[in-house]
Parts: structure tokens; sequence; C-alpha cells
């Protein structure tokens, strides 16, 4: 396992490294080639966030990206947080294409399934997340409207006006369409398809 660890406010310290690596060992179980981990963890200077901490680890796998992040007012509890997050992703993804008889479209040449054998909760957790996401939902709205050619602040503008999380529109400068977004940090994103 190929740990990178990166720290935005804070010190990393060895046992935080260490704590971090020894909770992100249980995720390796699940493979038998090395997973290539990146975390971050990261302090808000804001004293008005009360969950200021935040641990986020994402691991590239045979094409496919598994990301989770946790805040808490702890860094240890939210690396706790994010790690049981990133293994059941993990067991999922196991699950899905790794035991479907050779037909996961990620399943590499090189990659055998691992006999690991959890425990018989483990197993039940993973069916009944696999079974509530077969619950789909479903488009119980539909809405159109026309786009108008602003620029991103300006959309910003309209969708503080509107109350709404997003926005769509058609940027002035581009000529293509755009969405703008509330951040969890207070502050805009802008979405802009690649050229």
């Amino acid at each position: 396992m190929q740990v990178t660890v990166t720290g935005r406010n804070i010190e990393l310290t060895p046992a935080l490294k260490d704590y971090l690596v020894d909770k992100l060992a249980r995720a390796q179980k699940h493979f038998d080639h090395a997973l290539s981990i990146t975390a971050l963890l990261s302090v808000a200077k804001n004293p008005s966030i009360a969950h200021n901490q935040t641990a986020e680890i994402t691991i590239s796998l045979n094409g496919s990206v598994i990301r989770g992040e946790e805040s808490t007012e702890n860094m240890y509890a939210s690396i706790d947080l994010v790690a049981d997050k990133i293994e059941r992703q993990l067991r999922k993804y196991k699950t899905r294409y790794w035991h479907k008889g050779g037909k996961g479209k990620d399943r590499g040449e090189h990659a055998a399934p691992v006999d690991v054998s959890p425990s018989e909760d483990d197993d039940f957790a993973v069916q009944k997340e696999i079974a509530l996401e077969d619950i789909k939902p479903k488009i119980v709205r539909s809405k159109r409207f026309p786009l108008k050619p602003m620029l991103p602040e300006e959309a910003c503008k309209h969708m503080d006006l509107l109350g709404h999380d997003f926005f769509m529109f058609i940027n002035s400068e581009t000529q293509q369409v755009n969405t703008v977004y509330h951040r969890r940090d207070g502050n805009y994103g802008l979405i802009e398809p690649e050229a």
C-alpha cells in the first residue's frame, strides 16, 4: 500500500501519519495488489465552522476513483469515519466487479480474486447497501427555462436571489453552458465543460 499524506493548516506528526496508515491498512486486505492512496488532512481556520478538521481519502483503482471525506472536531475521529467509509466503498466495489464471474468492467487481467472471508455481518451490510441502491430514484419533476448569456459573477448573484444551490447559464465569454454552485466553505464553484 502506497499512501501519500498531505496536510493543510496542520502539522503532520509521525503519530498522525501512522494512525492514518494503520486505519487504511484494513482497506488493503480486500485486494492482492498494492493500492495507491492519497490523503489530505486539513483544518479550517474559520472559527465559525464547528467541524473544522477534515480527512479526505482518494484511491485510484483500475480506472475508477474511490473517494471519501469526513469532517469532525477531532482529526483522529475524522480519520476513523473516513476510513470506515472507504472500506465500505471498497467492499462494495469488490463485490460488484470482482464477484461477477469476470463480467466486471474494471477487472484487470492480472488481478485475481482474493480469498477474504469477512464476517457474516460485513456480507449482510454490503448486500443491504447493494439492495438499497437497486431501488432507483425516479425523476418526479422536469423544468425548462431559457439559458441567458452572462458572466459567472452575475450567475452567482442570480443563484443567490433565487435561493438555489446551483445555477446553469451560458457563459458570455466562452458561449458554453456552465454551472455555478455553493461550496461548503461558503465560496462559489464553477463547472465548465472540457474543450
